[in-house]
Parts: C-alpha cells; structure tokens; sequence
C-alpha cells in the first residue's frame, strides 16, 4: 500500500492532538491537585476552628455543672459557704474541701494545657484563675493540696500558677504534707 501524502498528514494530526490532549490533561491534574491541597487546608483551619470551641464549650459545661449541681446540692451549698478560713472542721469536711480544691486545681491543669497549645481562648484560663484566688488555696487545705499536687507539674506552670495565685513564687517543694497524714490522706 502505499502512503499519500493526506494519509500521512493524518496520522501526524491524530498524533499531535493526542499528544495534544495529554498535554492538556497533565495541566488539568495539576490545576486539580493544587485545588485539592487548597481545599484540604480550608478544611483543616475550619476542623481546628471547630475543634478550640468545642473543647471551651466542654470546659464551660463542666464549669457550669459543677455549679448547677453544687447549687441544688443544700448540704454542698452550704459547705461551700462557710468559712474555710477561720471556721474549724470535722476530718471528712477537710477531706470534702480537699477533693474540692483538687477539681479546681485540675480543672485549671486542663485548661492551661489546652490555652498552652492554642486550643482555648485565655478567658477560659483566666475564669478558673479568679475561682481559685477566692481565698480557697488560703485555707488550712489550700496549700497542701497545692505542695501534694505541684510535684507533678513542669517548672513553668507551677511558677506561672504561684505567680498568679500568690503573687509569688513560692519556696515550699511539693509533697505530702502533715495536714494530709492527719486527715489519713495518705498510705502508710
């Protein structure tokens, strides 16, 4: 058989445009994958966005709990009301205020971690704060349950927390503290 020239013209087009067409394809993808790497990182801006106020939602539901159920709790409100200060207590009051202080210590743990790392706002923080410098971490229990629980922080929260609370860094090591074996807190 032989080849004309017009046969040969038209294997050259069909070539080209299939060529062409891969050319245009490739340019296509990578329009495409730019877009998808765009999208995905909407996407994750938006979870993050989701993510810090779910978790300052959660904060300020167990806040707010912790609130609704002690109010509704007369025996609680009216513990709560007395003044831990001055007043003397029976062993499981101390041992009531103890595990009181603790919630708030760990809830404000929770909290500093997560402003730490960008995931709550400092008002959150900065709410727990005022709780605690209410005059709670003044009572008789107040410091040691401070010196019990600040062995297991870092350095810097525990200097930020004194700081905040005290107004100073304190000169006191964590530990147990005699208040605690009084009230049979510890194992011996």
């Amino acid at each position: 058989m032989k080849i004309t020239k017009g046969r040969m013209f038209k294997k050259r087009v069909i070539v080209m445009n299939l060529s062409t067409l891969a050319d245009v394809a490739q340019v296509i993808s990578g329009f495409a994958m730019a877009a998808s790497v765009i999208y995905l990182g909407i996407q994750m801006h938006q979870n993050r966005i989701m993510m810090k106020l779910n978790f300052g939602y959660k904060l300020n539901e167990r806040l707010y709990r912790r609130y609704f159920e002690s109010s509704h709790n007369e025996n609680f409100s009216k513990f709560l009301s007395r003044n831990w200060r001055e007043e003397e207590f029976e062993n499981h009051d101390y041992w009531r205020m103890t595990l009181w202080i603790q919630t708030c210590l760990v809830d404000i743990f929770d909290s500093y971690e997560q402003f730490k790392n960008n995931v709550i706002d400092e008002s959150h923080l900065t709410m727990r704060i005022h709780l605690i410098k209410s005059g709670i971490m003044e009572t008789k229990m107040g410091m040691p349950t401070w010196n019990f629980w600040k062995q297991s922080r870092d350095r810097e929260f525990v200097e930020w927390f004194e700081k905040q609370v005290f107004g100073e860094i304190l000169d006191t090591e964590g530990g147990v503290s005699p208040e605690f074996e009084e009230f049979n807190m510890v194992k011996k």
